[in-house]
């Protein structure tokens, strides 16, 4: 079973209809449900960054042998430094490193007993660059590094992989939002002048699901973007 976080909007909206060919999934949203409804998808209002509303999953997940998590929730709030938010800023870290950390500390219980898993990090090129006015986002995502990395040297004994996928520019999600000249900007770093497209992302799942042996990595998908 995959649990899919992010499903309302972005990359986890149009990726659902790929993994969903995969296997079983369970769509996690903390707002605004998905417009879109797939059959082989639970759709489950649950915000993954309080501990107590993660226990919402339990009587989905209780007598499945394979769980596989890929997150994709996150949120992008610019602004430079001298003029950023406190609020805004932990916001940020909240959603996209520390929900991470609960939902991982919730589902490898239940991996550890199976003696399989696999945990799927979405961070960017973009973060990975340190843009100007990112350094929240860029911040949350590095930590996603770290904890990627320790989960794999903690658990990969009991056959869990933990990988991020360094993802570059897609037709989706945050690049929607861009104005023209950014996007264009963003096009020129691919080599060949194209943006990504969703089932990109979905052919590295599927490898990273399959392998035992690709663990604590950072697959860059990215059109060998710069």
């Amino acid at each position: 079973m995959i649990i899919l976080t992010g499903i309302s909007g972005g990359i986890g909206l149009h990726l659902s209809k790929e993994i969903s060919k995969i296997d079983k999934v369970i769509g996690i949203y903390k707002n605004s449900k998905p417009k879109v409804k797939l059959k082989n998808v639970k759709y489950i209002r649950c915000d993954i960054s309080k501990e107590k509303e993660l226990f919402k999953l339990e009587k989905y997940i209780k007598n499945q042998n394979k769980l596989i998590l890929i997150s994709a929730a996150a949120i992008k709030q610019d602004a430079i430094m001298i003029n950023h938010s406190l609020s805004s800023w932990k916001k940020m870290i909240n959603t996209n490193l520390v929900s991470n950390f609960l939902i991982c500390k919730f589902l490898l219980k239940k991996m550890i007993f199976a003696k399989w898993g696999r945990i799927i990090f979405f961070s960017s090129t973009g973060a990975k660059r340190g843009d100007v006015g990112t350094s929240g986002y860029s911040a949350s995502k590095t930590g996603l590094v770290g904890l990627s990395k320790v989960i794999s040297k903690e658990y990969g004994f009991y056959n869990i992989t933990s990988n991020i996928l360094d993802l570059g520019a897609f037709d989706a999600g945050m690049y929607k939002k861009l104005t023209y000249a950014e996007r264009t900007k963003i096009k020129n770093r691919i080599p060949s002048r194209k943006l990504g497209n969703i089932s990109e992302i979905a052919k590295v799942i599927r490898l990273l699901t399959k392998s035992n042996f690709i663990n604590g990595s950072i697959l860059k998908v990215d059109g060998g973007a710069d």
